[in-house]
């Protein structure tokens, strides 16, 4: 699932609110999303970059592309700068960070977050996708908060509906880079359940586009976490029940403030089958 578009003025108002910015900007790019991206920054050329998947053995221009791309803010270029950020609008893949530290820094600091240690496993790690870094960063321990921001004095990112977030970035609290980084099994649960919605979402759309086509990526993405609370209240687990109930939901959105809805996502109301759940709604 995308995210909300931006309305109009949005990179003025983006350039409005960096203007007494203390430190270096830069815009954190998710490659994956848009891979025009890495192609007009390049042919640009005017701005410094790293792309951080440029220390992975034999990377390839493909490879650099698809990967988080750390890029400098210069106001000699704005016309460009805004002509590439307006690439990722609508799309989960951009973050605007301040921070003292020169790119080359910058990006030795973020690099390590590519790929971690996931209680015992090899993961590659979309952190630089807006719709896991919010509940990357709420998993993470003090220390590794301090290690992924170091001395930054902002990090924002426009939630799912365009509105811009910031993460609670401390410059008091920087730690110098982690030389590895290793998560534990009760944060990739949480990393897991955070980004169930989104899965569920995709698989919307890529097989059962109708429910969709009424909300905006941010009010499917509510909609849907709403059903999975209940699914959770019912003690629901199957994949696809859980899957089953969201599309009641959607199809439905009338439901959301129905009486009994509310009274099945009420402690106590004890676990339920989806067959029981549609008898109930209908």
């Amino acid at each position: 699932m995308l995210i909300d578009r931006h309305p109009a003025d949005w990179k003025e108002t983006l350039h409005a609110s960096l203007a007494d910015a203390r430190g270096a900007i830069y815009a954190l790019v998710d490659g994956v999303h848009n891979e025009l991206f890495y192609q007009q920054l390049k042919k640009a050329g005017c701005f410094h970059y790293e792309s951080l998947y440029s220390t992975a053995p034999s990377a390839d221009e493909e490879t650099l592309g698809l990967a988080p791309i750390l890029v400098q803010y210069s106001d000699e270029h704005r016309n460009q700068w805004d002509a590439l950020i307006e690439l990722t609008n609508g799309l989960p893949a951009l973050s605007i960070i301040i921070s003292p530290e020169p790119i080359e820094q910058m990006a030795a600091r973020l690099i390590p977050w590519c790929v971690v240690d996931a209680d015992g496993y090899t993961l590659a790690l979309s952190f630089a996708d807006t719709r896991i870094l919010p509940a990357l960063v709420n998993a993470l321990t003090p220390q590794q908060r301090g290690q992924l921001f170091g001395p930054a004095s902002l990090w924002s990112y426009p939630g799912r509906d365009a509105e811009w977030q910031r993460l609670s970035v401390k410059s008091e609290n920087a730690l110098p880079p982690a030389e590895k980084v290793e998560l534990s099994a009760h944060q990739i649960s949480a990393l897991m359940a955070s980004s169930e919605a989104d899965s569920i979402a995709f698989q919307f759309g890529q097989h059962i586009s109708k429910p969709l086509v009424a909300y905006t990526p941010a009010e499917s993405h509510t909609m849907i976490r709403q059903w999975l609370q209940l699914a959770d209240r019912a003690q629901i687990d199957g994949n696809q029940d859980r899957f089953a109930l969201c599309a009641v939901g959607l199809e439905r959105p009338e439901l959301a403030t129905d009486a009994r809805y509310l009274a099945l996502l009420e402690s106590g109301a004890g676990p339920r089958t989806l067959d029981e759940i549609r008898a109930l709604l209908a």
